[in-house]
């Protein structure tokens, strides 16, 4: 194995245990690490910018989405190897009274295409009189990309679920406008316990992008 595909493992692997907020290794070239700029989780028609971000569905509830953007790519990163998103898994919430059992959840991650500001984001609505193409973003074209960046099956087996969104990071280096990722659950309308993400508000466990260059 190539020594950069195996220094990038072992940077990963730590990642995945640390975080970014605890760990040094990635904050000068070739591995560069960038908190989460804006987040929200999407859940009926009133904005829910505040601690943790949170997809799926429960019982009695809307489902959830959420969205992350991260800031420009550094200009000091030649050619994009891999880029990671890392959420902190929080908790799967289910409330005392409901008689539900947890289900394994497909997580997938997609390209925004359209701009949303984090304070006025709904699942009907990105920006204030703003409507998205379809509630809770149409994943087509117009509010984000069809093609899925990654699938993984939660839970996963580490308490950072790593997301590889390396083909969006690079349409950003080329130009496209960085507005983030939308994440959701393909059984999302499926009653269950829904799952529970740090957001940018934690103090250390905050989300992170975390991308390879050379």
């Amino acid at each position: 194995m190539p020594s950069y595909l195996l220094l990038l493992n072992a940077i990963l692997g730590f990642m995945a245990t640390t975080g970014c907020g605890q760990s040094t290794c990635c904050n000068n070239g070739p591995v560069y690490c960038l908190n989460a700029t804006k987040d929200v989780w999407l859940e009926g028609g009133s904005n829910k910018n505040s601690y943790g971000l949170i997809i799926g569905k429960h019982p009695e509830y809307p489902k959830k989405r959420s969205l992350v953007q991260f800031g420009d790519i550094p200009s000091q990163c030649g050619n994009i190897v891999s880029a990671k998103l890392y959420l902190k898994y929080w908790y799967s919430h289910k409330a005392s009274w409901q008689n539900i059992t947890n289900i394994n959840r497909t997580v997938q991650v997609h390209q925004v295409k359209q701009d949303w500001t984090e304070s006025q984001a709904t699942s009907t609505h990105r920006k204030t009189g703003i409507r998205w193409s379809k509630p809770y973003l149409a994943l087509d074209g117009t509010d984000a990309n069809p093609n899925t960046l990654d699938t993984v099956i939660f839970p996963p087996t580490k308490p950072w679920l790593q997301l590889d969104i390396t083909e969006a990071a690079r349409n950003w280096k080329n130009g496209e406008e960085n507005y983030g990722v939308v994440i959701w659950a393909t059984n999302e309308n499926d009653d269950g316990w829904d799952i529970r993400f740090r957001s940018r508000e934690h103090s250390t466990d905050k989300p992170f992008l975390s991308i390879f260059c050379n």
